[in-house]
């Protein structure tokens, strides 16, 4: 489970069962197109029993996405607009995954050429990438429902997103299921791929880097994101983002302008 400050085009052909977004989990079937925008925590589920898994991928920050409509479409608000619905998943012709997927990797084989002209021709090849997974999300009329999971960590993974500003302990988390806090520990890890404690770090850290975006003091949104001190609050933030709170505030004013 994890989070970008970026939309994820993410395409999946094959070897995936479900992916999380959120408090909901989604079936995956070959050429399904999955949008996340920033902030949006998502992740493939079970990933110790994926076989032969093949997707293929874009990051675009939301100031790129931006010029990438070329004045003639807000891709950013276009996305946006089925993310605020819960509308994360489409389904792509398979003539238009396979387009996506040679186009991702020919921008990869290109970022060789760092010339103005290959700069260039890697810009287009994005753009065409763009252009595909726009026009199936306009021309997509199915609705892909959430699945009903049972699995008891999806109750612990629902659970701590809805607490992650309280107190959580794995002991205190195991008794609230009636499991042991070495089985719980365990299977959490196998579901999500992060531990309890890091999960929990990881979604107060995602909170504030929503919040790191409004007029409020940074001690305040450390406070309002489960943290006791702000000195807990600066080591957790570096720890999950590699930079301390005020020069990611300066980070975000660009990558979302």
């Amino acid at each position: 489970m994890h989070c970008h400050d970026f939309f994820e085009m993410y395409i999946h052909y094959g070897g995936g069962k479900a992916y999380c977004v959120g408090k909901d989990t989604y079936q995956l079937k070959p050429n399904h197109l999955m949008i996340f925008p920033p902030f949006n925590l998502h992740g493939v589920l079970d990933r110790q029993v994926l076989d032969d898994y093949e997707r293929a991928y874009l990051y675009i920050s939301p100031s790129l996405l931006k010029k990438a409509g070329c004045g003639q479409l807000d891709l950013q608000q276009l996305f946006n607009r089925y993310a605020e619905r819960g509308q994360y998943q489409f389904l792509m012709r398979p003539d238009a995954a396979l387009h996506c997927k040679e186009q991702i990797q020919l921008m990869i084989d290109g970022l060789q050429d760092t010339s103005a002209l290959g700069s260039y021709t890697n810009f287009v090849r994005m753009l065409s990438f763009l252009q595909t997974v726009a026009q199936t999300v306009v021309h997509t009329t199915e609705k892909f429902e959430p699945l009903a999971v049972n699995d008891p960590m999806h109750e612990v993974l629902t659970y701590i997103n809805e607490h992650y500003v309280q107190h959580i302990t794995l002991e205190e988390l195991a008794r609230h299921f009636g499991i042991s806090a070495s089985l719980l520990s365990h299977k959490f890890v196998m579901y999500t791929g992060r531990s309890v404690y890091d999960y929990v770090l990881y979604r107060r850290v995602l909170q504030a880097k929503e919040m790191i975006n409004s007029s409020l003091a940074l001690s305040e949104v450390a406070y309002q994101c489960g943290f006791n001190d702000y000195s807990c609050f600066l080591r957790a933030f570096r720890r999950v983002t590699g930079m301390p709170p005020n020069a990611y505030r300066k980070y975000a004013k660009e990558l979302f302008q």
